[in-house]
């Protein structure tokens, strides 16, 4: 029987001849010398053909462990096959935490850092920016260390496992706060008016964009003392059947795209139409614990000093009858300062990110809005994040990154042989 490698929502499917499960360094070691092609699979969340697609995979389940933790410095060193969801809650149990977290944590930590997984916020970065140091097996199968100081470092922060296979990460982290949390819906001119301001008078800002509504759903976030405790006041019991409802919504509109515009102004009234409050730290207040369905998603990026000329022109577009490019909501929209990985998303400049989402997973080849999306924010010099759905090629990519000629050097450098190359990754990098 052939052994078939699936991502979680069934889109991505290749067979392999070898799957390990490592749980020392060591073995690591020994799996990458002997593999001609060799790719890391983590919990199968991408989007973007990145995980499998070679003759061996390696899963790092197993090698999961903290290291160590270091409460004076505030620093924590893990091994990279940890799932995010364990890493944090060791990491609150410390008193520690990231400045930002993306919105789920059912991933591994080093998937995260290697496809530029992010939160957001005035100060919000991607995880790979709080790293300090980390140790990679390279394609020769030695052991490198890169530390802070560094001038590489910026390229491994974000490294897609072209690379080498991360084993080990420190990261910075800072002391556990709480927060108060603030969501409630807003006309569009009004948030649009509004966000840049909004992202400096509050440390976490994440806008749910509701397409052909006129609405989002605003969140605001300030860190607080333990003893300022609000008043939590929480949406309806149904509010946690969501996805669900969506989902049966957006089945109905499969064939009749136009469907979707009733579904999201019966969604925006049921789900995002009631103010609430929650309180607590990062993880415990804006993080998803766990996802009811499968979806697929692209998310890209612009500049921020961009982002009011393109909304409006992806608004129009949307709202085009004669497109057939409705859109599900939410429509993610959030804030990064900018960054210093080669491939970063905010190299160089502070950021907006904006996802696009539908919940029929299996129709996603015919979903017009992830086109027309991808070709609005191109037009704009937007970049797309590495996890997720993009077309664009290795000459458009090339225009997007400074450092995307040097990225491409170090790559052939370090792997000349195209070891931890696939077939997608071989069209974007060489």
């Amino acid at each position: 029987m052939e052994n078939i490698w699936s991502s979680w929502n069934g889109n991505i499917r290749h067979s392999y001849e070898n799957l390990f499960f490592p749980d020392t360094e060591n073995e690591i070691v020994k799996i990458v010398k002997n593999a001609q092609k060799l790719r890391v699979v983590g919990t199968g969340k991408s989007s973007a053909d990145i995980a499998a697609g070679t003759s061996t995979l390696v899963s790092l389940e197993k090698y999961n462990q903290i290291l160590s933790i270091d409460h004076k410095s505030h620093r924590i060193t893990v091994q990279s096959g940890i799932l995010l969801k364990t890493l944090l809650q060791e990491m609150e149990k410390n008193g520690l935490a990231f400045p930002a977290l993306p919105d789920i944590d059912d991933i591994t930590v080093g998937g995260a850092i290697a496809t530029g997984t992010h939160g957001t916020g005035k100060n919000a970065q991607s995880l790979s920016e709080y790293i300090v140091a980390l140790k990679m097996v390279n394609a020769s199968g030695e052991i490198d260390t890169i530390q802070s100081g560094d001038p590489a470092l910026g390229a491994y922060k974000i490294s897609l496992g072209l690379l080498g296979v991360i084993t080990e990460i420190t990261f910075q982290c800072i002391p556990r706060k709480v927060m108060s949390i603030s969501e409630r819906p807003m006309k569009d001119d009004l948030w649009l008016a509004a966000y840049k301001r909004m992202l400096q008078e509050n440390d976490f800002l994440r806008i749910l964009w509701l397409p052909h509504t006129g609405y989002g759903y605003v969140i605001t976030g300030n860190y607080v003392n333990e003893n300022e405790r609000v008043l939590e006041k929480k949406g309806p019991w149904y509010y946690s059947y969501r996805r669900a409802v969506s989902k049966f919504l957006y089945q109905k509109a499969i064939k009749k795209p136009a469907r979707i515009v009733t579904a999201n102004k019966i969604l925006k009234k049921l789900f995002f139409s009631k103010e609430q409050q929650k309180f607590g730290s990062l993880y415990d207040a804006t993080v998803t614990k766990s996802r009811g369905s499968t979806l697929e998603l692209a998310e890209w990026t612009v500049d921020i000093d961009r982002f009011d000329t393109l909304f409006f022109q992806l608004k129009k577009e949307l709202n085009n009858k004669t497109n057939n490019a409705f859109v599900h909501i939410p429509m993610d929209v959030r804030f990064m300062k900018a960054e210093t990985g080669w491939l970063a998303n905010g190299l160089g400049k502070n950021i907006v990110t904006m996802g696009c989402v539908t919940r029929n997973a299996e129709e996603a080849n015919h979903y017009k809005a992830f086109e027309l999306v991808e070709n609005l924010f191109l037009e704009h010099d937007g970049r797309p994040h590495w996890a997720k759905r993009f077309q664009c090629g290795r000459k458009v990519l090339n225009r997007l990154y400074p450092n995307w000629q040097n990225f491409v050097e170090l790559r052939q450098k370090r792997d000349p042989e195209g070891k931890f190359l696939n077939a997608y990754l071989e069209k974007i990098f060489i």
